[in-house]
């Protein structure tokens, strides 16, 4: 039996807010200090195969450290919307729980013969649904 994870969107949005911009300030001063070393990379191994292979360590480096604090910094608001959109649900569901459970009550349903689909063949997602990501306009930046 598994357990049920359970997110408080309060939680989701404190790292939005506040964690995402603490890790993506340093991944921003991680950078810095980067560019600051890389300067002198030209002169730093003198005149061998060496200085090739470092420069390219280096560049890739570099732009993995600031790819990565750009990324956690479009992070943060994807996560308060992911946030806000769980209190939006939250609030629907219970609402319409509610509403359910006083028709229920009043007698609104029937009891019905319960019907098996066994047989009815799987269809996969549409093309044009299978990957859709509400959040991918804050993962770009454009949200």
């Amino acid at each position: 039996m598994s357990k049920r994870i359970s997110y408080e969107p309060d939680d989701i949005e404190a790292v939005g807010d506040e964690v995402c911009p603490d890790i993506a300030n340093f991944y921003d001063e991680a950078g810095s200090k980067a560019a600051t070393a890389g300067r002198g990379r030209d002169s730093a191994f003198g005149a061998h195969g060496l200085t090739d292979t470092w420069g390219e360590l280096y560049d890739l480096f570099y732009k993995v450290v600031y790819e990565s604090g750009e990324n956690i910094r479009a992070m943060g608001p994807t996560l308060k919307a992911i946030a806000e959109d769980q209190r939006i649900l939250e609030g629907e569901l219970a609402q319409t729980f509610e509403q359910m459970e006083g028709e229920i009550s009043g007698g609104a349903y029937a009891p019905q013969a319960t019907e098996h689909f066994e047989d009815a063949p799987r269809q996969a997602p549409d093309p044009a649904h299978k990957d859709y990501n509400p959040y991918d306009r804050f993962l770009d930046g454009t949200g």
